[in-house]
This record gives C-alpha cells, structure tokens and sequence, in this order.
C-alpha cells in the first residue's frame, strides 16, 4: 500500500483505533491496514450511488431502513434528498465502526 494511502487511511480513523494503531507491530499494523481498506466504503461511491440508484443503506447492513426507503418511494423523493446529504456522514460512522471491529479482530486473533 502506498505511503499516501496509508497516510490517509489513518487519518479517518477514530482516535482511540488511531492510538492502539501507533502501539502495533509493523507487520500487524500492515494486516490492519489491509483489512480495515479492504472493508471500509469511499464516501464519493455511496454518494454517486445514493444519487442514481438508492441501494447505499443495504452497503450500510440498515437492511430495514433500506427497504422501508424503498417502499415509501424515498419518502416521496424528500427521504431520497435528504439521504444523499445524510450519506457522507452514514460512511463517516460506518468506517469508523469498521476500523474499530477490525482493531478488536486483531487484538482477539493476536492476543
């Protein structure tokens, strides 16, 4: 993975993920970085794909709230707009999420 990459990859993460990161060994460090890319959703893509086809609450696992948006017709379009400006913020929380059930996974495998 590329400097910048990792660079900014450790930027997004919350504090606390951030901290117990610093601590790891290289190569742990490396596998979490890898895992956490590979699981973690780039906020342009759910922002393009909430705009042309609304499917970006499933990628979520907000299985319910996917299909009751689905139902209501977005909402009659105002749940649609409103969802495309809620949308950055729904990656924000869920990369977080991720990066701190990645840290929790490595910790668990690696004692």
């Amino acid at each position: 993975m590329p400097a910048d990459d990792t660079a900014r990859l450790i930027e997004e993460l919350p504090p606390l993920v951030s901290s117990a990161l610093a601590d790891l060994e290289p190569d742990k460090r490396q596998m979490f970085l890898e895992e956490y890319a590979r699981k973690r959703r780039g906020t342009v893509g759910m922002v393009l794909l909430a705009i042309f086809f609304p499917i970006q609450l499933f990628f979520f696992n907000k299985i319910g709230l996917g299909v009751a948006f689905w139902l209501t017709a977005g909402g009659l379009y105002v749940w649609y707009i409103i969802e495309i400006f809620l949308t950055p913020r729904r990656v924000r929380h869920y990369n977080q999420d991720v990066a701190t059930e990645v840290m929790r996974d490595l910790k668990i495998i690696g004692g």
